[in-house]
């Protein structure tokens, strides 16, 4: 099994989400898993939408690259969060408001 990256989130979510489209998963576990599921998107949902996040970044200049730079993250994570692919951590979320606060 592959070692999760830096914080396993994005991970995690997306192995809930596949154990929940598998259609042979016993009611019970999938309550269990969905549980979890949303339990894991409190931690991380609704610090900043996508929408937020999009504008932000476009209010500031700058580009998914230059974010990335800025954020300390890779442009392909820059991208799964303004696809909604991911949700946005409240840390990142916080620095990005900051960056904000300071223009």
């Amino acid at each position: 099994m592959a070692r999760p990256k830096k914080d396993g989130i994005a991970e995690a979510s997306q192995l809930l989400k596949e154990a929940l489209a598998d259609d042979r998963l016993p009611e019970e576990a999938r309550a269990r898993i969905s549980l979890a599921h949303e339990i894991l998107a409190a931690k991380v949902a609704g610090a900043m939408s996508r929408d937020e996040f999009i504008a932000l970044r476009k209010s500031l200049g700058r580009t998914q690259e230059d974010l990335a730079h800025d954020l300390g993250k890779r442009v392909r994570q820059i991208a799964r969060y303004e696809s909604g692919e991911v949700p946005i951590p409240a840390p990142v979320a916080q620095v990005l408001r900051e960056l904000a606060e300071k223009r």
